[in-house]
């Protein structure tokens, strides 16, 4: 076979440390002088490049008198390192000379330089034939290729001038990248991306540009105008100019709320979202090349007619089963495109194992869907899954399952996707009934055992051989195990191997002694032992506690707060955990534990620590999350503290943050461990804690449409009422589950909640709990077309709030007062009772209220004529609803404006803010709001003669509001019949903010 042929085995790198591989073997490229020559070859590779201007590349502008020899034996030197097999004196078929200079022949592809032009020049034809996916798939593979500047560590001044030039290349084309990326509706992922970068190229104002409208519609208004605030002053204070046109005709777009700015509307903004869940990637893995062959068929879903291709890794616990599927995982994440999932179903945990109804709403939000549109039941999820991820390429790893029917709700019914499931279980009924590959994994072979050692220890190894085979024996193989005892290895560096043996092997006697039960955690139990016995009395202690914690992670706070100790004393405990591999990292300050150390740190707790002891710790640790949660709930949503525990009655009432945004970022950081605590408390008698906790994140949980979540802590609670006996905690979580029905657009399961409610607290004479049950009664009523019966509920609600100095109830019933009053056509007493709404949430700092009242005004004035009032009233209501992160309120007030404009016969205005509406409501799954939205497009477009695109939205509202049982349907349904426009300034569905 010929040079030529052979060619195309070799790949060079120029974009990051200078490299060529031929076939996959790294070649070594000799001195500096000679890789500068290749450098610049490559640089002007299949082209002539001068001896001169070689020469310049290499020694500047001052060349030795030697310098064309030195050059000549540089090309001889990498002829003989670029063509190993070619006969000494031989042609080059790669390295020629010609009258113009050298020629470097490089194939297509195989240089990375090439490829990232060939990449960029791709999504620019993707992105002039409107193939924007397309587009952002081929930016993202070219800027994969670059591992840092070009030919990193060489030094020349051409190739300072080429890192100058393709490094400005590299920021244009990922400006680019973040521009389709932002077409694709990613921006909510973009923001931290471009925040760094904003930090690292300040005076670049298209990045600028990029994170205001990221920012924007990420529901974050004022955090975009910050940006260009903050763009403005640098600009001005180093180069002394403004910001260019297109800085500030965006400034201007976001503070007018430009339609234009809301995500585009042909791409739903959960469709568009790429998950990407995977932990990170295991550190020195090793071995495991046939099993990770084995798995390589599940990278090619579809390939044949078994439906969903379903991969099971069983094994003991310890073997490694977490550690291959996410290597793999890892490896073969190009061939999912659309995202990977990945969850911990904690199967073998007996406290805290993750239900599939769970793990599916977990799902379903990674995959963009708001919790307005996460079902409630379990089959209604599942189903909602597997449509969600038809036809998409995902990976979905299933980590730590307990059976095969732990998973199959979780299985997607796609056959473009894949499924990945780690298990102590042998999976039978998955292989059977669903086709799973199974593949059994074994503890690793001697070999790849002393590999993984040698990598940890060093050589080591190599000079007690012996000694690090009875090491591997004695960790029966098991990955876990081996890493545990390789820290202790080193860290007692100054022992032989043999004296750390001969400890762990009389360890291990002691434990068989004392454990012969066929427990699969004794084989690994000795290292865990050995390990444990070595820790200093606090860190020992701080590992046993750490296995009560029932969340899936802990930050230092809350680790304190459990073992009871201060900051300085719990951080050193945790690094000496983390050191000896008892604990990892989960993030920058936060800790994790793998299962079986969870197992074997709560069960040394129950055998070491008294029961009083354990109590004590989980009741500080649930003081902790109740004290901090209510602090954050105090700044998050100042205007109602009946709501949350008095900080007089807690144990330690500072606040956790100060200001809404770092309470709703903390709130977000600790929500799976607080939902955990409350669920754990309920599930162990704690039942203060589980009731304190419930209504401490009972208005964080409906406000960031957080329904799954609400539903499970309240079902929790109300347990814990019952079993404490306490019926106005019942009555409260009765209540606050008829809220989550409400919002989910379940109206008569919300009436039947809210009843039961309203029945207790009347029983136990609870006036402001009697005044909310009645308060949302009538908002349910009024949803359904029952407007008296909602006025006499409000009026008593009303009462009652009064009666109990309880304004925050009182505003929002006078908001429901309102609405019912114009409902009926009340004018007067309607837009009393609105304005009085309005100005108790403003003396309150209610601004969620606010938002509503303002929008309500909106739909008052524009039923009465005054349409600019009413376009002023919703942009007011639009402005606040973005700054509070509401995107429902959001959806609400864009239908507002949409119909204010359009009854003031502003067509196109109304048509681009119904549009907005539609995106925005679609992208959470507001029922109502979209059917709104379609039922306004509808108007706009019989409006300009288009009877067709009428017809269609009236169809789509009318599904919509038939299937929500309300009684738009009607009005919807004479339309579509009809084709007739409305008289001038009826609105055509005028409802409470909220849906």
């Amino acid at each position: 076979m010929s040079d030529q042929q052979t060619a195309p085995a070799r790949s060079y790198e120029l974009l990051g440390p200078l490299r060529v591989r031929l076939d996959t073997a790294p070649l070594q490229l000799g001195e500096a002088q000679q890789r500068v020559v290749l450098a610049v070859l490559l640089l002007h590779a299949n082209q002539p490049v001068s001896t001169d201007r070689l020469m310049e590349a290499v020694w500047g502008l001052a060349p030795p008198a030697r310098a064309l020899n030195l050059l000549q034996r540089h090309v001889s030197a990498l002829r003989r390192v670029l063509e190993p097999g070619r006969r000494p004196r031989g042609p080059s078929s790669l390295l020629t000379w010609t009258d113009a200079g050298y020629l470097l022949t490089v194939p297509a592809d195989a240089l990375d330089l090439h490829v990232f032009g060939r990449e960029v020049a791709r999504a620019h034809t993707a992105r002039a034939t409107g193939d924007t996916a397309a587009a952002a798939d081929a930016l993202h593979g070219a800027l994969r290729l670059w591992r840092g500047r070009l030919c990193e560590g060489l030094a020349a001044p051409l190739l300072d001038i080429e890192r100058d030039r393709l490094e400005e290349q590299r920021l244009t084309v990922l400006e680019e990248r973040i521009e389709v990326d932002l077409a694709l509706g990613r921006h909510a992922e973009l923001v931290a991306e471009l925040t760094g970068l904003v930090r690292r190229h300040p005076l670049r104002e298209r990045l600028h540009a990029h994170l205001m409208i990221a920012l924007y519609r990420s529901g974050r208004q004022a955090e975009a105008l910050s940006v260009y605030r903050d763009a403005r002053l640098l600009l001005v204070d180093e180069l002394g100019v403004a910001p260019g046109p297109e800085l500030r005709r965006l400034e201007q777009a976001v503070l007018t709320a430009d339609p234009a700015l809301a995500s585009p509307p042909t791409m739903r903004a959960e469709r568009a979202r790429a998950p990407r869940m995977l932990p990170g990637d295991v550190m020195g893995f090793t071995g495991r090349h046939e099993q990770l062959a084995e798995l390589d068929p599940l990278a090619h879903p579809g390939s044949d007619d078994r439906g969903t291709a379903i991969g099971a890794v069983t094994g003991a616990a310890g073997v490694g089963k977490t550690a291959l599927a996410v290597h793999w995982a890892h490896r073969a994440q190009e061939a999912f495109p659309d995202g990977q999932l990945y969850i911990d179903l904690r199967g073998y945990d007996p406290e805290q194992p993750v239900a599939p109804g769970d793990a599916l709403a977990r799902f379903l939000t990674a995959l963009g869907l708001d919790g307005q549109s996460i079902p409630l039941t379990m089959e209604d999820r599942a189903a909602r899954y597997r449509s969600e991820l038809a036809g998409r390429r995902i990976l979905v790893l299933l980590d730590n399952a307990s059976s095969g029917e732990h998973v199959k709700p979780l299985l997607p019914g796609s056959p473009t996707c894949a499924v990945l499931v780690t298990s102590r279980d042998s999976l039978a009924d998955l292989v059977a009934l669903h086709g799973a590959r199974r593949l059994t994994l074994d503890s690793l072979p001697t070999t790849d055992a002393l590999a993984l050692l040698r990598r940890l220890i060093g050589t080591r190894v190599q000079t007690a051989p012996r000694a690090a085979a009875q090491l591997a024996a004695l960790c029966a193989g098991l990955p876990l195990a081996l890493r545990i005892a390789a820290e202790l290895a080193a860290a007692r560096s100054h022992d032989d191997l043999s004296v750390l043996v001969t400890e762990l092997t009389d360890q291990q006697r002691r434990l068989d002694l004392l454990d012969s039960c066929g427990d699969p955690r004794a084989t690994v139990r000795a290292v865990f032992s050995w390990s444990y016995q070595q820790l200093p009395a606090p860190a020992a202690r701080t590992f046993r506690l750490l296995g009560l914690h029932p969340g899936p992670d802990i930050d230092p706070t809350a680790a304190a707060a459990l073992i009871g100790t201060g900051p300085e004393e719990t951080r050193r405990s945790l690094g000496v955990l983390i050191r000896a591999h008892l604990l990892h990292h989960t993030g920058s300050t936060r800790y994790g534990m793998h299962d079986l150390l969870r197992a074997y740190s709560a069960e040394l707790a129950t055998r070491t620590d008294p029961d009083a002891d354990r109590h004590a710790a989980l009741t500080r640790l649930f003081d902790h999350y109740l004290s901090s949660a209510t602090g954050a709930m105090a700044a998050f949503h100042p205007a109602a503290p009946h709501h949350r525990p008095s900080a007089d009655a807690l144990p330690d009432a500072l606040p956790t943050v100060t200001g809404p945004d770092a309470a709703r970022d903390w709130l977000e950081a600790e929500r799976d461990n607080l939902v955990a605590a409350c669920l754990h408390a309920a599930r162990t008698g704690l039942h203060p804690h589980a009731l304190g906790l419930a209504d401490t994140l009972s208005r964080y949980l409906d406000v960031s449409s957080r329904y799954a979540e609400a539903h499970a802590v309240h079902t929790h609670a109300h347990q814990a009422a019952r079993r404490a006996g306490d019926r106005t905690a019942e009555a409260r979580a009765v209540y606050r589950l008829g809220m989550v029905c409400f919002w989910q657009g379940h109206y008569q399961q919300a009436r039947d909640h809210l009843d039961q409610s309203l029945a207790l607290f009347r029983q136990t004479g609870n006036a402001v709990g009697e005044g909310d049950a009645l308060s949302h009664l009538g908002l349910v009523r009024w949803r359904q077309g029952h407007y008296q019966q909602a006025t006499e509920h409000h009026q008593h609600a009303i009462a009652l709030f009064r009666q109990a100095g309880d304004s925050d109830g009182e505003a929002l019933a006078l908001l429901f007062l309102g609405l019912s009053a114009w409902r009926q056509g009340e004018c007067g007493p309607a837009i009393d009772r609105l304005q009085q709404a309005l100005s108790l949430c403003r003396q309150l700092g209610n601004r969620s209220g606010e938002a509503y009242a303002l929008t309500a005004q909106g739909w008052f004035h524009c039923s009465q004529g005054d349409h600019e009032r009413a376009i002023e009233l919703h942009d007011q209501a639009l402005r606040l609803f973005r700054q509070l992160g509401n995107r429902t309120g959001e959806a609400a007030a864009l239908n507002g404006l949409g119909e204010s404009l359009q009854a003031g016969g502003r067509t196109a205005g109304a048509r681009a803010r119904h549009t907005a509406a539609l995106t925005v409501a679609t992208a959470i799954g507001a029922r109502f709001e979209q059917a709104r939205a379609h039922d306004g497009l509808a108007v706009t477009h019989l409006a300009t003669g288009d009877r067709a695109k009428a017809h269609r939205h009236w169809a789509d509202a009318l599904a919509l509001y038939t299937a929500l049982g309300v009684p738009e349907a009607g009005t919807v349904l004479a339309r579509l019949a009809s084709l007739e426009p409305k008289a001038a300034g009826e609105s055509s569905t005028l409802l409470l903010p909220g849906q």
